[in-house]
């Protein structure tokens, strides 16, 4: 899913929003509060987006920050976007005017506008529309910046996978009281009350033994090659051994980790340092295709395919002509779906089957997740077109084999997203000039 396509709405309301809120031919001519590289962020700008930020507040009825910390927070949000609509420039992300009237018919379909009707409203409210036009073409050229440099390089592996299901059904396991984990260990030994230099020299052969250890493909094997005498290094095979019977440094170590992984760290105690893998698990891995429980959703829905000569305003206008004749009873649901829909469900009625959390792009799964059974969604716009969506039921349902790795890939893809996102706003935050200036 396209990282453009899930933030224009955001940006539209946004846009929407911080236009000026009132037109005073004696306003005061406008000051810099920021210089950031070669762009400026002014007062009117700042006083814009903090009397955006207090309506939201005061509509959701939340306390807001005090005046100089609120004020602190929103410049630091103004700064951190201007940055991103310069390396956007700077790097050759564009967004050409077809690409943006189509971008502009979107953000009116979803106001229920048409583009005249959308020009309209922006030179009311007393912004130029050709202004306008460029704040969303920047925003655009962000999105797709974000998309390149933070999506396009999470990835998920399969041991994080195996990890994550493991974590998943750990508490459940636990209560039983009969885990069982089968470790092997390599010890870098320390001799009695070493110097400094001794714990580093063993320290950096320990990350060397990990960094080998963890592309062997028989741990213990390699092992018993590496600790010949006078090595330093000696080779355990531990068993399977419940956790009470482990050291707590093994226990925490091994938390999360999957069967037949590496601890991805070496571990340190009086012994020396410790590399170790987990060989197998008794108990939870049995567990594993079992215990995931979720939300699984039974929907419909009518699709409408993006195509020449079709714009979205015009297939939002035909979706709520069908919505509004299931409300009245001139036909019903699936009738329409079989009739109209342009996906492969449609000689079902339009029904997809029941889907776990992570199956459908995002934009259909959070509207899907705020309808009550046998409900009926306004038009929503994925990707794939427009779609007219109806829950049909719910169920809670245990997850196995591929769609519980399904999930399980999702959930931490989201969670990376998230993270690599905060990592990337404070790197190009830190490489950025930036210069404040005082304002009251």
């Amino acid at each position: 899913m396209k990282l453009a396509n899930i933030f224009f709405c955001a940006i539209a309301l946004a846009l929407f929003s911080e236009m000026p809120l009132a037109q005073n031919k004696n306003r005061p001519i406008d000051e810099v509060v920021a210089v950031v590289d070669t762009s400026l962020v002014t007062k009117l700008e700042l006083e814009n987006r903090i009397a955006l930020i207090e309506k939201q507040f005061k509509a959701a009825n939340r306390a807001l920050p005090p005046a100089d910390e609120l004020r602190v927070q929103v410049l630091e949000r103004l700064i951190s976007e201007r940055i991103q609509q310069n390396l956007a420039r700077e790097t050759g992300i564009n967004v050409n005017d077809k690409d943006l009237e189509r971008i502009l018919e979107n953000i009116a379909a979803q106001g229920k506008l048409s583009v005249s009707e959308l020009k309209a409203k922006v030179e009311k409210e007393g912004t130029n529309f050709n202004k306008y036009k460029e704040e969303i073409r920047k925003e655009v050229q962000a999105a797709r910046l974000r998309e390149r440099d933070v999506d396009a390089r999470v990835k998920v592996t399969e041991s994080e996978i195996d990890s994550y299901i493991s974590e998943k059904n750990r508490g459940k396991i636990s209560q039983e009281g009969n885990d069982e984990i089968y470790l092997a260990q390599l010890v870098i030994g320390l001799p009695a009350n070493p110097s400094e230099s001794e714990v580093a020299a063993a320290k950096s052969k320990a990350e060397d033994v990990l960094k080998q250890a963890s592309i062997e493909k028989d741990f213990l094997a390699y092992g018993k090659k590496i600790a010949v005498p006078g090595s330093g290094v000696r080779v355990e095979d531990l068993g399977y051994r419940t956790l009470d019977r482990l050291p707590q440094l093994f226990v925490d170590g091994a938390q999360g980790i999957g069967t037949n992984q590496m601890i991805p760290r070496i571990l340190q105690s009086g012994a020396g340092f410790h590399v170790i893998k987990v060989i197998d698990r008794k108990g939870i891995s049995s567990a594993n295709a079992q215990n995931i429980v979720v939300t699984q959703t039974l929907a419909r829905h009518i699709l409408l395919r993006h195509r020449p000569g079709v714009t979205d305003l015009d297939a939002q206008r035909r979706l709520n002509t069908f919505k509004e004749q299931i409300k009245v009873k001139a036909s019903d649901f699936p009738q329409l779906a079989k009739k109209h829909s342009e996906d492969g469900s449609a000689p079902n009625g339009g029904t997809l089957g029941w889907m776990s959390p992570g199956e459908l792009v995002p934009e259909f799964e959070q509207a899907m997740n705020q309808l009550k059974v046998n409900e009926v969604s306004d038009p929503v716009r994925t990707e794939f077109g427009w779609h007219l969506i109806q829950v049909v039921e719910r169920r809670q349902a245990q997850l196995s084999g591929d769609k519980q790795r399904d999930y399980a890939r999702a959930a931490i893809r989201e969670k990376k997203l998230d993270q690599a996102y905060q990592d990337w706003l404070r790197q190009i935050r830190d490489a950025a000039t930036v210069e404040i200036r005082q304002s009251n």
